[in-house]
């Protein structure tokens, strides 16, 4: 289940007001406009009349440059470029640099209900802060089921059908001394092309539900070493009934892939049979993919050594 991510500018404003310095000065009403984007504009080809990619979705930035072309244009034409731009409804404006406005802005702002916000720092630094903020704050989320869990410094998402034994096994890596994340519903956002984490939703954070014994709570029953908020994605692993798994697979195990939120990763299939101690074979599965992380594929390696001595002869 993939959720888009949006913010509002009274969100930003709350959020990152006071480190960038943010004063409103116009636009109060239009506070409840809403940014999708995390990349910003410039609005320089549309005060020259090019407002074909303008986005009303992103948030504007005005600087220098911007006003210092304004100041070449004619009072008319100043005033037409303006409120094309304005009449787009667009999400937020900022000045830069606490500088000047001509009152053809303000005016544009208040009569559109654009809001219209001013910082002393320039372009280059609020940008890079606001985007760094924003990528993170509008990056794509999915909500999984399963565990989630830290098991020797990786985050390993454990899936399969409902009453498996997810949290059991979950709860059984607690035990030997591993971390929860998140139990029954995992948020993984994108932070980057190839970079997924995870954590739990705030209503569920440090709780386990186990069939029979009901709702626990990890960090009161195992103390504050026992769990952990936020964890990239490494590892998938996934719970399949024994007889679902060719016999091939069982014997030189299968190097799988999935993808999550347009990322691959890798996975992981443990075949379930009774007798079988699971969480340590989601141990073992964790320490081969650390040693592949390495470079150290060990069903490779026999089956070259393997094919080796098949040439060979012996």
């Amino acid at each position: 289940m993939t959720q888009a991510r949006r913010i509002t500018i009274r969100e930003l404003l709350a959020a990152q007001g006071e480190a960038a310095q943010l004063q409103l000065l116009a636009g109060e009403a239009g506070l409840d406009r809403y940014i999708d984007h995390p990349r910003i504009q410039k609005p320089s080809l549309a005060f020259a009349g090019f407002i074909e990619h303008l986005s009303d979705y992103r948030l504007q930035v005005i600087g220098q440059t911007e006003l210092h072309y304004l100041a070449t244009r004619t009072a008319q034409e100043q005033k037409a470029v303006v409120d094309t731009v304005f009449d787009l409804r667009l999400a937020g404006v900022v000045v830069t640099r606490y500088q000047s406005l001509p009152d053809i802005i303000l005016e544009a702002a208040k009569r559109t209900d654009t809001p219209l916000m001013s910082s002393p720092l320039p372009s280059s630094t609020f940008m890079t802060n606001i985007m760094l903020y924003l990528s993170q704050r509008l990056a794509p989320v999915l909500y999984q089921h399963g565990v989630y869990m830290d098991v020797f410094g990786l985050g390993v998402l454990i899936t399969g059908s409902s009453g498996i034994g997810k949290s059991e096994i979950g709860l059984e890596l607690i035990s030997r001394g591993h971390r929860l994340i998140a139990d029954d519903m995992v948020e993984f956002s994108r932070r980057s092309p190839t970079t997924i984490v995870g954590k739990s939703p705030d209503t569920l954070r440090y709780h386990m539900e186990i069939r029979g014994i009901g709702i626990l709570n990890i960090r009161d029953l195992y103390g504050a070493a026992a769990i952990t908020d936020t964890k990239r994605l490494r590892m998938v692993v996934e719970l399949v009934p024994w007889d679902q798994v060719a016999a091939e697979d069982r014997v030189l195990g299968e190097d799988g892939e999935t993808e999550i939120l347009e990322v691959k990763i890798p996975r992981v299939p443990i075949p379930i049979r009774t007798g079988r101690s699971l969480a340590v074979l989601v141990e073992v599965a964790t320490r081969n993919q650390l040693l592949k992380q390495r470079g150290i594929n060990s069903g490779n390696d026999f089956v070259h050594s393997l094919q080796e001595k098949i040439d060979k002869g012996a």
